[in-house]
């Protein structure tokens, strides 16, 4: 308990001191925690999930942390080899467990809502059902895992949530059909999956099948162009959020790609950010990973995407 205080107000000190709950400009915006290892504090935040109510945050420290919608420092759990590099991306399945692929340590992780682990599995290697760097997972209605791969492999596998190999698709390149880092995957309205094609600037959409429907974007930081889009989220009228780590920003796209808004921009001011990697949407609200600035931002979507 006495960690938890010492972390309460230094959060409360932190935010005091940064401005938390935005600026004159904006007073939506939240601000969660500083650069720290503390308990609510962040060492570079990059991967972000919202999940039944709650924030899971995963760090370069290799501290998954768990918060309310509040912002409040619900628990926290460390993952087995941070010193190889952390991870990127977090899913949850239909029962709520979290997933998360160990990028650099080319395995894949299930954890129940309290940290503990259920179920693991992954080698490391290019052949089908291994993997270099896996990135992100996601989950179709029969619980089969699509997670997304870079290395000398960029491509997208399904298991069967035991582990089984099923099938995949994609290679390395900048070609209609390939992928350069895909950081992303997330499945969307008509149960299409949506992947941010990371380093080729672009948001590739497919059907469940691997069969490729369209590409949305291109380099740019014009309205509907993209700078290494890292991690995509939905909000509850079927709009896409995306997290830019070139632009700084957080874009809101239709699906066919038509810019609704831009939130953002370097610096450090509320509603700025630095170099984010992670996006997650829930009760209403926007909740960014501001990696670089080692803090979430959160804010209601209506109010900083206004229709």
């Amino acid at each position: 308990m006495m960690i938890l205080k010492r972390a309460s107000f230094l959060g409360l000190l932190l935010c005091l001191l940064a401005g938390c709950g935005g600026d004159a400009g904006d007073s939506t915006v939240q601000i969660w925690g500083a650069r720290g290892a503390l308990p609510g504090l962040f060492g570079s935040p990059r991967a972000i999930g919202y999940n039944r109510g709650f924030i899971y945050i995963i760090d370069r420290t290799g501290r998954v942390q768990k918060f309310n919608e509040q912002g409040d420092y619900v628990l926290d759990w460390k993952l087995a080899h941070p010193e190889k590099g952390t991870p990127t991306g977090i899913g949850f399945d239909a029962e709520g467990n979290v997933w998360i692929p160990d990028t650099h340590v080319a395995h894949i992780l299930k954890y129940s809502t309290e940290g503990e682990l259920l179920f693991s599995f992954g080698e490391y290697g290019e052949e089908a059902g291994r993997f270099i760097y896996p990135t992100d997972v996601d989950f179709n209605a029969e619980g089969d895992l699509f997670i997304t791969e870079y290395g000398q492999k960029s491509r997208v596998q399904v298991f069967h949530p035991d582990g089984t190999y099923i099938r995949g698709w994609g290679e390395f390149g900048t070609g209609p059909e390939e992928f350069d880092r895909p950081m992303s995957i997330l499945f969307g309205p008509g149960g299409l999956i949506y992947i941010a094609d990371s380093v080729n600037h672009r948001i590739k959409v497919y059907e469940e099948s691997g069969t490729m429907v369209r590409i949305l974007g291109k380099e740019g930081s014009g309205p509907g162009e993209f700078l290494y889009p890292y991690d995509l989220a939905f909000d509850d009228e079927g709009r896409l959020l995306v997290c830019e780590w070139g632009n700084h920003r957080i874009q809101l796209i239709d699906v066919m790609g038509k810019s609704l808004g831009v939130w953002g921009g370097l610096g450090d001011a509320p509603g700025r950010f630095a170099e984010p990697w992670g996006v997650a949407w829930g009760a209403g609200r926007v909740f960014v990973a501001d990696t670089k600035n080692h803090r979430i931002q959160s804010a209601p979507v209506n109010k900083v995407f206004p229709q």
